[in-house]
C-alpha cells in the first residue's frame, strides 16, 4: 500500500494533499499517488483524480478532484494558480533575482528566481535558497532552469554535474499553492513547512542577501 498521506484541505468537491518525495503521482505501481488517492476516496467517491503532476523527487501539494466537474474547471484555472517553490542549488547564486525563458522540451517556459541567501556545504562548498514562482507547467521546468543557469539543484542526479550531493535527495519543495474554488471562485491557499532535509541544520552558517526577504524564509529556520 502507498505510504499515508496528509491531507492539507479538503471539500465536497476538491483536496490538496501533500505528496511526499520519493512517490510518484501516476504509474502501474500500487504506491503511487494516485493509487492512494483511489483507496482513501473509494467508495465515498467515485472518480476522484489529480489534477496536475509533481516530480517524483518533489515534496509538495497535489490538487484532487472529486469529479469530472470539478477536474476539468480547476484544470483549466491551473494557469493562473500561483505555485511557489524553494530549492537548494549547488554553488553561490550571484544573480539577485530574475527570470529564466528556457524551452522546455520545444515548448516556451518561463520561471521567475530570487536568490534568498548562501551557506556551507560540504560536497559543493556553497549553497544557494532560491525561491522559484513558476509560469508555465513544464516537465522537470525548475530542475532544467536551474541546470541551465550553471547551478544545479542539490542532490539532482539527472541535471546535475559532479560532484553530485547524495544525500537526503532532491532538495526541491513546493511550499505555497493559491488556487480559486472550481465552483465559488472563493480564494484558497495552503502553505506547505519544508521537510527537513531543506532546513537550514546549521545555526548562523546561513548569510541572507541584502534587500527585500521572503515571507517564507523564517520556514528554513533550524527547528
Amino acid at each position: 500500500m502507498p505510504v499515508p498521506c496528509d491531507i492539507l484541505f479538503e471539500d465536497n468537491h476538491h483536496a490538496v494533499v501533500l505528496k511526499p518525495a520519493g512517490m510518484a503521482v501516476h504509474g502501474r505501481s500500487r504506491s503511487t499517488l494516485t493509487a492512494w488517492i483511489r483507496n482513501h476516496w473509494h467508495p465515498s467517491n467515485s472518480s476522484p483524480s489529480a489534477v496536475h503532476r509533481l516530480d517524483y523527487g518533489t515534496r509538495g501539494p497535489v490538487m484532487v478532484a472529486k469529479s469530472p466537474e470539478a477536474h476539468r474547471r480547476l484544470q483549466a484555472q491551473w494557469p493562473l494558480f500561483t505555485k511557489t517553490y524553494h530549492t537548494w542549488l549547488a554553488g553561490e547564486l550571484r544573480t539577485t533575482r530574475g527570470h529564466v525563458a528556457l524551452p522546455v522540451d520545444g515548448k516556451s517556459s518561463l520561471t521567475d528566481f530570487r536568490c534568498l541567501g548562501h551557506r556551507p556545504w560540504g560536497v559543493h562548498g556553497t549553497a544557494s535558497l532560491v525561491e522559484w514562482t513558476l509560469r508555465t507547467g513544464r516537465t522537470h521546468q525548475i530542475r532544467r532552469h536551474a541546470a541551465a543557469i550553471g547551478h544545479p539543484v542539490v542532490g539532482d542526479p539527472m541535471y546535475g554535474t559532479p560532484p553530485i550531493y547524495t544525500g537526503h535527495g532532491l532538495h526541491l519543495c513546493c511550499t505555497h499553492l493559491a488556487w480559486s474554488h472550481p465552483l465559488t471562485e472563493e480564494p484558497l491557499e495552503v502553505q506547505v513547512p519544508p521537510a527537513k532535509k531543506m532546513v537550514r541544520a546549521v545555526q548562523g552558517t546561513f548569510q541572507a542577501l541584502e534587500g527585500p526577504g521572503s515571507k517564507w524564509l523564517d520556514l528554513f529556520e533550524p527547528f
